[in-house]
């Protein structure tokens, strides 16, 4: 039979092969060893590329350098001389503007000079006082901004005051209509007692930025852009984004995060190389470096491809050898895997027939020490442990179904022994009563009761025994039968303390398990409402009604069947007609939600107050339907018992027995 690469399977998939998979794994790991020689010539080759690039770009930049400083020092100069007139000679504020006019007349490089005095200023006459002088059509013009705006709020003057040392501003707009980019330096001055004096600035046009720029080099496709301290463009071909968009509203735009990476880097001072992908000029490689003392950045932008033409030429001939070997050599590999897998293949035709169950089906002779030889014993010996298992599995499902169904009689049996017809007393109009009980698994140790101890007395009963299962099953079904055999023999108004203690004190007798239940005894006086009540480590019933739900007075009881002698207190309360009892296992207030939440007692004595107002039935129905939706998809954990009793009041008694 012929061999596939890709064999049909029997669910009618296509799987690959051991050749194929042979040749893949011979292909990938010589591809993997091309690939790694391809990409260290590539990488060391673009590493050579690169340096050489940013030597070429240094000595650009640096060329630049010088000039970028030039002009601006020439604004500090002239703000430092101004300053020095400020502080030593103390002029009249009538001879401030002629001497600014003479500054600036010796400084042609330089627009404007600006003094905006503190409003607290030592002398009253510099507190409301702001002189600037500027160039406007070959002419030098003197103005006030006192007379026009508050200059307190301009970053000229402000940001000196705030950082405490000369800074250069953002660039502006100029507003002498020739829409001119400017920029500010300026200084703080302060007094002989070291108050704030003053803010002086300098302001200078940026078109000398333009003639520096178009000096650089760079040749091809390649252009030069300028940004400040922010990321703002002062310098790029495209005026558009001149002091409009920064580097990082830019790669917002155009959802560019590298250009995020590059603005960060320039901004932050440092020097170095960035590869960027352009969708309209493809990859460009960009030089960047702080130039001037005006915490500017320079950018130098080149493609990609012109820089490495020589390397990408390399790789294209280095891809198509590596592909034609790689094809050659998978042509060799195919050939020579075939020869290998013919005994796999019989092998894998006789274990399809164990796969589809025939486990008596013969396996092919053994010929040889191989790895196919093994596996073929390996096969065999499968085959006999499976049989074996089989025959194993047969008889513990056979157990397993035996014990599922004692189990479900046992069920059957556990609810048979509480109440489950409602309403109990029918005749007797006095009594609204509902109960409820759903075991954690197909038995528990949960258990309630209800019977009259006499024609005027009912006795409610609920209990929770220690651990799950059949054991605290069998041990439910004995405590009940023991409160109600002493019950009977107290006569007709046995105490609740009393019986809780003679309970105790029976089952604590041949309790080898040293199994324990709690219980909750409430015995009511039909007549007027009144009732008595003990408990044994149990939740304690609730009290509802109009005015909401609350927990019983807590009296003292241990858990029933622990220790005998004990000593059990009993508390009592009356019931107004309507009123009811809520008696309840740990069940219900330990019920977890999916992240493994307690739901508490205070969260059921909260819903029990707002169904106060429904029957027994339908409040218990309500109760439980509430407790699930808490729980949602976690499972049951414990049982769940639920008993309501409600006190119709003594006039609704009928004369009918039950």
């Amino acid at each position: 039979m012929k061999e596939h690469l890709f064999p049909l399977f029997p669910d009618g998939r296509r799987g690959v092969s051991i050749a194929a998979k042979l040749s893949l794994m011979i292909i990938a790991g010589v591809g993997a060893i091309f690939l790694a020689i391809v990409f260290y010539g590539y990488s060391t080759s673009r590493a050579v590329l690169e340096e050489e690039f940013s030597a070429r770009m240094e000595n650009l930049g640096n060329a630049a350098e010088s000039k970028f400083r030039q002009i601006p020092r020439v604004a500090e100069a002239v703000t430092r001389d101004l300053v020095s007139v400020l502080t030593f000679f103390n002029p009249p504020p009538g001879k401030i503007p002629e001497m600014m006019k003479v500054l600036l007349e010796s400084h042609p490089e330089v627009s404007g000079l600006s003094i905006g005095f503190s409003k607290q200023a030592g002398d009253p006459l510099l507190r409301n006082f702001c002189p600037i002088v500027f160039r406007r059509g070959g002419a030098i013009l003197y103005q006030d901004l006192a007379q026009e705006l508050d200059w307190t709020v301009q970053d000229w003057y402000q940001l000196p005051l705030q950082m405490g040392k000369p800074l250069w501003t953002e660039p502006f707009f100029g507003d002498d209509g020739s829409g001119a980019m400017m920029v500010n330096y300026s200084v703080p001055v302060y007094d002989s007692s070291w108050r704030y004096l003053a803010s002086v600035g300098a302001s200078l046009e940026l078109n000398w930025l333009a003639d520096i720029i178009s000096a650089m080099e760079v040749g091809g496709r390649g252009y030069v852009f300028l940004v400040t301290s922010n990321g703002a463009f002062v310098s790029h071909p495209r005026r558009e984004l001149l002091m409009r968009e920064t580097l990082f509203t830019v790669a917002e735009m155009e959802n560019r995060p590298d250009l995020i990476s590059l603005g960060h880097s320039m901004i932050g001072g440092e020097t170095g190389v960035h590869s960027l992908y352009d969708p309209l000029r493809g990859r460009l490689l960009v030089f960047f470096r702080p130039v001037g003392d005006m915490g500017w950045s320079l950018g130098i932008v080149f493609p990609e491809e012109e820089v490495l033409d020589d390397i990408i030429l390399l790789r294209r001939v280095q891809t198509f050898l590596g592909l034609g070997g790689t094809f050659a050599l998978l042509l060799m590999v195919f050939f020579i895997s075939g020869r290998i897998s013919g005994p796999i293949r019989r092998l894998k035709d006789a274990t399809q027939r164990l796969s589809s169950g025939d486990l008596n089906a013969p396996l092919p002779p053994i010929s040889g020490r191989d790895e196919v030889a093994l596996l073929t014993v390996s096969f065999a010996s499968m085959r006999e442990n499976l049989l074996l298992y089989v025959e194993r599995l047969k008889n513990e499902t056979a157990a397993r179904e035996r014990i599922a169904s004692e189990l479900d009689i046992a069920r059957s049996i556990q609810m048979s022994l509480v109440p489950r017809t409602f309403p109990p007393f029918p005749k007797d109009g006095r009594i609204d009563l509902f109960a409820r009980l759903e075991p954690a698994r197909e038995v528990g140790g949960d258990f309630y009761d209800f019977f009259r101890t006499d024609e005027d007395h009912l006795m409610l009963v609920v209990g929770d025994v220690s651990g799950k299962g059949i054991p605290a099953a069998l041990f439910m079904a004995v405590t009940r039968s023991f409160v109600k055999a002493i019950a009977a023999a107290s006569g007709g108004c046995p105490s609740p303390a009393e019986l809780m203690t003679a309970v105790n004190d029976q089952i604590v007798e041949g309790n080898e398990a040293c199994m324990f239940v709690t219980l909750s005894f409430v015995l009511v006086d039909l007549r007027d409402g009144s009732f008595r009540y003990a408990g044994g480590g149990h939740p304690f019933p609730r009290l509802f009604g109009s005015e909401g739900a609350a927990s019983l007075p807590p009296v003292k009881g241990p858990l029933v069947g622990a220790m005998g002698g004990m000593f059990f207190e009993e508390g009592s309360g009356k019931l107004k007609e309507g009123e009811g009892l809520f008696l309840f296992t740990d069940g219900v207030t330990e019920a977890f939600d999916a992240d493994e939440a307690l739901l508490s007692e205070d969260v059921m004595d909260r819903w029990l107050s707002e169904m106060r107002s429904l029957g027994s039935e339908a409040l218990v129905s309500e109760m439980r339907r509430r407790i699930s939706g808490f729980a949602g998809e976690a499972e049951q954990s414990d049982d769940i018992t639920l008993l309501c009793f409600r006190y119709r009041g003594s006039e609704t008694r009928t004369p009918q027995a039950d």
